[in-house]
């Protein structure tokens, strides 16, 4: 794919930042895209993929967080010892992939409460109760449908993913007074 340029890339959206515009994108759910791709979605992708390239530490990025009301989320969960030791319900691993149009279904009604926090939600942080093993199906831009099972922490990244696309962040599953800052789950982590 051809990547646009890091300078044109449009910002996140950032729900909590007062000074940021487009909120509305980020509760508002995505409208279905249908095949073939138009221009104005293939430039979408672009976009969506080289913000997702250009950081060091970004395991998914659904469109609605740079601006646009598209339902095309990027995914990648490799294998990474740093964040297995942080995250012990990591087995499930995922190449970059770009999925148009995905969609999820628990595979049982277990649930798993870990720590969350998103690109569009500045500075905080909060334990989310998701669905710890699910189904998931997707379409790529090439036309190809992709499904498969995921659980632990890729079943959770998905869902993460995928609620962006409904409109929903993770601050929407977490009682106000139970969100803490970065700073302060950084620190309750390297104590833990």
């Amino acid at each position: 794919m051809i990547q646009s340029s890091s300078s044109s890339l449009p910002p996140y959206v950032v729900i909590n930042d007062p000074t940021c515009e487009k909120t509305d994108v980020l509760k508002t759910p995505t409208e279905t895209i249908v095949f073939p791709l138009d221009d104005e979605t293939l430039k979408v992708i672009r976009d969506l993929e080289a913000k997702f390239d250009q950081e060091d530490n970004c395991a998914g990025l659904a469109a609605p967080q740079i601006g646009y009301h598209k339902r095309i989320i990027i995914l990648a969960l490799e294998e990474d010892e740093d964040l297995k030791q942080n995250r012990p319900d990591f087995s499930d691993t995922l190449p970059k992939s770009i999925w148009i149009n995905p969609s999820f279904t628990p595979l049982s009604p277990e649930k798993t409460t870990d720590w969350e926090a998103c690109f569009s939600v500045k500075d905080l942080v909060g334990r989310v109760a998701r669905f710890t093993e699910i189904a998931y199906e997707a379409w790529t831009p090439e036309e190809e449908k992709v499904k498969g099972k995921a659980k632990g922490l890729l079943a959770r990244l998905i869902q993460h993913e995928i609620d962006h696309l409904n409109g929903i962040l993770f601050i929407d599953h977490v009682p106000e007074s139970e969100l803490i800052t970065r700073e302060e789950y950084y620190r309750r982590r390297d104590e833990e």
